[in-house]
């Protein structure tokens, strides 16, 4: 294979640390079935992981393309693929830009999806509990991809969106919230086609929404103002 860039081979260099610098926690994933594994992501720090339940924590890949991780999402049908969006879309004025969003399937190794390289922000990314729906919230739009490589993705949202979330037990339902539109929406053939909710366009700015575990028919949503 040809030589890394610049020499930037980890083989060249020695970890000096300090290993407690991650940046900005931007989320924390836990593993469904193994509790003491988690994920970290942090906007310039990458992804960190612990086994041991916190106790220690250590970067992944530090040779990630893009360390601006912004979000995390574990695939339900496979918990060790896990999915990382970069770049931060809230409007701070220190939002590092983002490369797309990066998957890894085991282990320490991260693989861009080239198809999303252009996203440069991505505040959430949400899985189908059958783990073939992926969708992307971005200040751009909604992005949904149903092909199982991510070649391809579909603008199913032209609004801002700073949120997603997946039904905790139907692939065909979601929930989706605005990012400074106050706007909220839903769907129910797997992010295909949404309609607005109840509320829509009676709050005022960031919308985030979740479903209650105990009962799923039930949405939350946090407000910026109404």
């Amino acid at each position: 294979p040809p030589s890394p860039a610049a020499g930037l081979s980890t083989a060249r260099w020695q970890w000096l640390g300090p290993g407690n610098i991650g940046g900005r926690t931007r989320a924390i994933v836990i593993h469904p079935t193994s509790p003491d594994r988690m994920l970290a992501a942090s906007a310039g720090g990458g992804v960190w992981f612990t086994q041991n339940g916190g106790a220690r924590w250590d970067p992944v890949d530090d040779f990630m393309a893009n360390l601006a991780v912004s979000c995390l999402a574990v695939d339900p049908s496979d918990p060790n693929l896990v999915y990382a969006g970069t770049g931060e879309g809230f409007g701070n004025g220190d939002a590092l830009r983002g490369g797309g969003i990066f998957r890894i399937t085991g282990g320490n190794s991260w693989q861009s999806i080239a198809a999303t390289k252009g996203f440069t922000a991505v505040n959430r990314v949400a899985v189908s509990v059958n783990g073939q729906t992926v969708l992307a919230a971005t200040p751009d739009g909604l992005m949904r991809s149903v092909d199982a490589a991510h070649n391809v993705w579909t603008p199913v949202l032209n609004n801002a969106v700073a949120d997603v979330k997946f039904h905790p037990s139907l692939s065909t339902a979601a929930v989706a919230g605005g990012k400074g539109n106050g706007l909220a929406w839903f769907t129910v053939n797997g992010g295909a086609t949404w309609k607005p909710a109840t509320h829509a366009g009676a709050w005022s700015g960031r919308v985030e929404l979740t479903y209650a575990r105990k009962n799923p028919n039930i949405v939350y949503a946090a407000v910026e103002g109404e």
